[in-house]
């Protein structure tokens, strides 16, 4: 079941769940499937701290923004059909609905989760998502429409913009067929998502320029920033439904979200089309979050510094916490680590068995390129330890102990060695652009190897691997 909000003359006019809206009654429509709804326009916004009580149920308390942001998209739409001041939104004024979570999630469970749980297809299904940005957000929309750039003071109020750093918000902004900006108050000032992302990625090049920041100057001092620019690298190459789970799960690393089961929620919404099954609402959402991606026979999701389970068999998958990736703030490539699900064993295919060191020189040169080593790194130890600020830099929080290998450096989170049949392997699916994730392994007997830890490694990347059984 799917909630939009419709016009009453839209929708029934006996309608219990009705509320007023600039002036003209609004009415809660219930379609038993997506395919059986009108053409709807998302809203995707901040909730903020202020709350007040819902129209819908006086017990429940909703944002007290919902009604604001919903009068914003209700007059983009009006000045749309009007053709006035609006950006490349054509299919604003062909939406008859709306959906925004304060009225359109279910209060109460199951159907609360199930709606929680279908997020993903609820965006990627609208004709339209529109991002709403707090009042402060209004210069720098303006500017983008008529200037197509906003300046570096635009920059810094959008630092301060709950939107960006919110769970729910990146899911809803790169899943959308169509995404738009608007600031609150706005009647017509209204930007294309494409367009206004290009404007913020130029507006921090010029500011990085102005002010002398180097790259890692600007990723130590600019948190939030930097998760938009992600949001712009995920919106431009990845399509809804092939993005890995550990992307996902590096983006939201830094994201917000005001309940812990809407972490995970968020990144179901990011990764998979509904795929559900009876009983799934039942599902801790740290369990559905990892249940989804094994249906996918993604498990990329391995990749997490998150305690492990102690079930005979299972100590490679996480249990607990909100699965932090090993290596956060790096754009990383790849839509699934492919593997299967055995009784006493998980089996992750193209997995690369790194050869112990010295390093040679195509890993140096590598990781030097990653480490952005100056001349004066001239032994690989002085560059595994520019690796390692690097490393510090893009959120790393291991040990800072690294193991050599052939062709780069391997970062495990905690203190390891060589000895007693540990050795190292990598993803040849998912990486960067120098590197991956890998795991550290002991040698077991019946071919079925111990998981011992995870890790960053940073080198010549692998193009193919073979298959590694772990338990």
């Amino acid at each position: 079941m799917i909630r939009l909000i419709e016009p009453v003359e839209f929708g029934s006019s006996t309608n219990a769940l009705q509320f007023d809206v600039l002036g003209q009654q609004w009415a809660i429509s219930e379609y038993p499937e997506l395919a059986d709804t009108p053409p709807f326009t998302c809203i995707s916004y901040a909730w903020g701290k202020q709350k007040m009580k819902s129209p819908l149920n006086p017990e429940q308390e909703m944002s007290s923004r919902t009604i604001r942001v919903l009068e914003v998209a209700i007059n983009a739409s009006r000045a749309q059909e009007d053709g006035a001041g609006v950006q490349k939104t054509a299919a604003l004024g062909k939406s008859s609905a709306f959906w925004i979570d304060a009225l359109c999630v279910p209060a109460d469970d199951p159907h609360r989760t199930v709606c929680l749980q279908s997020m993903g297809d609820i965006f990627s299904s609208a004709l339209h998502v529109v991002a709403v940005l707090g009042n402060q957000c209004s210069a720098a929309v303006r500017n983008a429409v008529k200037n197509e750039e906003i300046a570096p003071d635009d920059l810094l109020v959008l630092e301060q913009e709950d939107w960006i750093s919110r769970a729910w918000t990146y899911q809803e902004a790169v899943n959308s067929r169509r995404l738009s900006f608007v600031a609150e108050g706005e009647r017509s000032e209204m930007v294309s998502g494409h367009d206004f992302l290009n404007a913020v990625m130029i507006a921090i090049d010029k500011y990085k320029s102005q002010n002398g920041l180097d790259d890692d100057a600007w990723e130590k001092r600019s948190g939030r920033l930097r998760s938009l620019e992600r949001l712009l690298a995920d919106y431009r190459i990845s399509d809804y439904a092939t993005r890995s789970a550990y992307q996902v799960m590096s983006v939201m690393d830094e994201r917000f979200a005001e309940r812990p089961e809407d972490h995970f929620y968020a990144m179901v919404g990011s990764i998979a089309a509904s795929e559900r099954v009876d009983g799934d609402e039942d599902l801790t959402p740290s369990e559905y979050f990892m249940r989804v991606c094994e249906r996918k026979a993604d498990f990329s999701f391995i990749y997490s510094t998150a305690p492990r389970d102690d079930t005979v068999g299972r100590p490679w998958r996480p249990t607990g916490g909100r699965f932090p990736t090993v290596l956060p703030n790096l754009i990383t490539f790849g839509s699934s680590e492919r593997g299967i699900v055995h009784a006493t064993h998980l089996s992750l295919e193209n997995m690369y068995r790194l050869q112990p060191g010295p390093i040679g020189s195509a890993g140096l040169k590598s990781v030097r390129w990653f480490a952005r080593a100056s001349d004066s790194c001239t032994s690989s130890e002085d560059v595994a330890l520019r690796t390692l600020e690097r490393l510090r830099t893009l959120g790393f929080g291991g040990t800072g102990e690294y193991l050599e290998f052939e062709t780069g450096f391997f970062f495990p989170q905690s203190a390891s060695d060589l000895s007693d049949g540990v050795f190292a392997v990598v993803s040849s699916d998912i990486h960067w652009v120098t590197g991956g994730p890998g795991l550290l392994l002991r040698t077991g007997s019946s071919g079925i190897h111990e998981f011992c830890d995870t890790g960053a490694f940073v080198g010549k990347r692998p193009k193919s691997g073979e298959e590694i059984n772990l338990g």
